[in-house]
């Protein structure tokens, strides 16, 4: 029959021991243990036991221990902080309690008489001024050692600890192979799930947008977790150009460069911070990102304000929805007195729809599930239409801007008999994944087929000097290195706790 082990629920503490009277009576192994950790904490050690064992002998040699030969006495433990009654004597044990009890000082026996002692010592290790300890509640030291020596694997992994980018954009690989790599729905939770079951990383973001996808991460620096992440992200078949990984600082200084918006498609652009911030809600609602991730966000922030100061001056203040407006004036008068047409109810749907009707315009506005709101101001000049009747009025479209969330394409080569071929017709995609099947551009001369690697490239042939910015960004980035410093320390050192 095996017996029940009696289990008590513990207070969890650290006492201050450093410089207190601590008194161990016994002299064998266990004892020897317990003068151990009392040494760890700066203790004032006492030893009493009229024998004591070879362990015990090389500690009172070579640390300062004090070991009193005789038996214990009962007024020995009245001016002690604490007590362990560490003897092979469970009676001794028990008197030894006894007199603590009526001393008011803390004990603990090694014995069968735990269970009525004040305190318990759990597995403990110590690394570089972190403590763990892991206790059970008396039902099994054995597991409590199990856990303490996984938990110290995993603290070597959280010295070597730091911040990782790895992804891919516009700047390194062209959308048609970009956009299998794209993270959304339930591929992005699964690519979470998948990524928290990794050994060394310790918290992470995913960051999907319509021209990237990248993981941000706090990681042990270990090759293979590195290798592991890329391939999990599919990007084991890229040249190493077409992706890039970034350590250290390099991966601060990318996030701020990131956030003031001059990684961006649209140089200065300011949807990237709500990204950043979304992704980062998503992460910590999972419990996929917490304290390290928030920090690295908020100083990234923080430092992108200071760039865009900085830069401001010389970059348009534009985002995607300006491009696209920009591209339609720019297209001539061809397009001009035609309908103009906005798919998808999204931020970036009602920013065409907002912009294009501030300039003048009127529009159609379609819709999947979710009808907008349109302000009673602008209602002459929005019409709001469901997705399926898009085929109905396609004739008189002379632009159609794409911006749906949909996995599948919302125009494809079955809609092209449903425009008017006669006319010119602009069809500009603004979606990750694409809304608009590439090969609808190659059927007519007068209809034309723009994704956004596509605007990309002609607001970049009239744009600033990029490289000019992002150098200044760097500098800006390189005197805030304090930031990026003292979230890695937080990986080593430490507070005081309450």
């Amino acid at each position: 029959m095996t017996r029940k082990t009696e289990m008590h629920t513990a207070f969890p503490v650290s006492l201050l021991a450093e410089g207190r009277t601590c008194l161990v009576i016994g002299g064998g192994k266990v004892a020897a243990r317990k003068v151990r950790l009392l040494l760890d904490a700066c203790a004032d050690v006492t030893v009493i036991s009229p024998d004591i064992c070879d362990e015990m002998q090389q500690i009172v040699k070579q640390r300062p221990v004090r070991w009193i030969s005789r038996k214990v006495e009962d007024g020995d433990v009245k001016d002690a902080f604490l007590v362990f009654a560490a003897t092979n004597d469970r009676a001794v044990n028990r008197r030894v309690l006894t007199s603590c009890n009526a001393a008011r000082v803390l004990c603990c026996c090694v014995d069968g008489n735990w269970s009525s002692s004040d305190f318990v010592t759990p597995a403990t290790l110590r690394k570089e001024g972190l403590t763990v300890s892991v206790a059970t509640g008396g039902q099994s030291c054995r597991r409590s050692r199990i856990v303490k020596e996984n938990l110290a694997r995993h603290i070597e992994m959280v010295e070597t600890t730091d911040m990782i980018v790895i992804g891919t954009d516009h700047n390194h690989l062209e959308l048609e192979r970009r956009e299998p790599l794209h993270l959304a729905d339930e591929r992005l939770d699964q690519m979470g799930r998948m990524l928290g079951q990794i050994w060394g990383v310790h918290e992470f973001v995913i960051l999907n947008t319509c021209n990237r996808v990248e993981v941000l991460a706090a990681v042990s620096q270990d090759a293979g977790t590195i290798q592991l992440i890329c391939r999990l992200l599919g990007f084991e078949g890229l040249r190493e150009e077409e992706y890039y990984v970034r350590r250290g600082y390099d991966a601060f200084e990318h996030t701020a460069l990131l956030m003031a918006g001059l990684l961006s498609q649209a140089p200065g652009e300011y949807h990237i911070v709500s990204q950043v911030k979304d992704a980062l809600a998503t992460a910590v609602k999972a419990a996929r990102a917490g304290g390290i991730m928030q920090e690295w966000a908020d100083s990234a922030l923080h430092v992108s304000k200071a760039i865009r100061d900085a830069v401001g001056p010389q970059i348009r203040d534009a985002e995607i929805e300006d491009l696209c407006l920009d591209y339609v004036a720019a297209a001539g008068p061809a397009l001009h007195g035609r309908a103009f047409v906005v798919v998808g109810a999204g931020v970036v749907g009602r920013g065409v729809v907002e912009r294009w009707v501030a300039k003048g315009g009127s529009c159609d506005w379609y819709y999947h599930l979710n009808k907008p709101e349109v302000p009673a101001a602008l209602s002459d000049r929005v019409r709001l239409l469901t997705l399926n009747q898009l085929r109905t009025h396609l004739a008189a479209a002379g632009v159609v801007v794409c911006t749906t969330s949909s996995e599948g394409y919302v125009l494809h080569k079955g809609h092209a008999p449903f425009f008017d071929l006669e006319h010119d017709v602009l069809v500009m995609d603004l979606s990750i994944p694409r809304n608009v099947e590439p090969a609808l551009d190659k059927l007519t001369a007068t209809l034309r087929v723009l994704d956004l690697d596509d605007l990309k490239r002609w607001y970049w042939r009239s744009a600033v000097d990029v490289t000019s910015i992002i150098d200044t960004g760097r500098r800006i980035v390189g005197g805030h290195r304090e930031l990026y410093d003292k979230i890695v320390r937080s990986f080593q050192s430490g507070r005081a706790e309450q």
